[in-house]
């Protein structure tokens, strides 16, 4: 009889843990880089006279992922060609209605329940004058990811990746970046999430200069605020919200003097990363684990 107790206790546990399977977990990361302009020392912006040479490629990727399936968008294009990469909204699973090329935050508190990853991309505009139009450059990137089962979701969007191009001063100078970047990154677990359940949300953007003619680099850019302070997550032990908003800020660096004559390479890279993750036995395997110790129960009381 007391097995038989213990066999029912056990039971009862089992199948009390079937509706405290599920858990729910969500990241999301946007990213908005806007006027951005490269500067001569006196603060009028770059343009392509200033150039002997000028090439390069503005490359961009949205890819959003559920269990290893994968939707994905790429483009790439000249940076004087006058079009520039907005890559469609990628998204895998019950996706939430966000528009194409909408960089707002989802509604807090997250949205729940919900199975999907996502990612979107745009840029307009160029750094520097191009044919008469200004030196004003708009980035805006996205990444979300959220689970309400078993699994592994995430999102990934970029632009400037790639994003490259090589120059020639025609005289030298200085060249200062400048820009105004408004970063945003959350990561939540709901409560009583099960074990191996986590969020994570992360930032990156970052500018180099490197001297082609030496192989050195002649210039790093990657703001705090953009990259390491972004970074948050939550895990089944530390279930709740944590949210990165500082809202938006002016960031502005200069280079030293650019040689004319030398071939110099810039690089950009703007990115937002988004992963959930959830692992949890399957509520169908709890409840036959549950009826199993169910039968033996019953099993044992015929036997006693």
């Amino acid at each position: 009889m007391k097995l038989a107790r213990k066999s029912l206790l056990a039971a009862a546990l089992a199948l009390g843990a079937v509706s405290s399977a599920q858990a729910d977990s969500f990241a999301s990361a946007l990213l908005d880089i806007n006027h951005f302009r490269l500067l001569h020392s006196g603060g009028a912006a770059y343009s392509t006279a200033d150039f002997t040479t000028l090439t390069g490629t503005n490359d961009a990727h949205a890819t959003g992922e559920l269990n290893g399936v994968f939707a994905n968008g790429a483009q790439s294009f000249g940076i004087l060609s006058g079009t520039n990469p907005d890559v469609a909204h990628q998204c895998v699973g019950g996706c939430f209605p966000k528009a194409e090329n909408d960089f707002t935050p989802f509604p807090f508190p997250p949205p729940g329940p919900g199975t999907f990853g996502y990612a979107d991309q745009r840029l307009t505009g160029s750094s520097i004058a191009i044919g008469g139009n200004p030196a004003d450059a708009h980035a805006n990137t996205r990444a979300d990811a959220a689970l309400m089962m078993n699994g592994t979701a995430s999102g990934n969007s970029d632009v400037g990746t790639s994003t490259t191009f090589a120059f020639v001063l025609g005289a030298s100078d200085t060249m200062t970046v400048a820009f105004d970047g408004t970063p945003f990154s959350q990561a939540w677990v709901s409560a009583g999430a099960g074990p191996t359940t986590n969020a994570n949300a992360r930032l990156s953007w970052s500018m180099r200069i490197e001297n082609l003619s030496t192989g050195s680099t002649v210039f790093a850019f990657a703001p705090i605020e953009l990259n390491a302070l972004s970074n948050v997550s939550r895990t089944d032990g530390l279930p709740g919200t944590t949210t990165y908003n500082p809202g938006s800020a002016f960031f502005s660096a200069t280079t030293p003097l650019l040689a004319a004559g030398n071939t110099y390479q810039i690089t950009i890279q703007h990115n937002t990363l988004a992963n959930a993750l959830q692992a949890v036995p399957e509520p169908a395997s709890l409840a036959i684990f549950g009826l199993g110790l169910l039968g033996l129960s019953a099993f044992t009381r015929r036997r006693s």
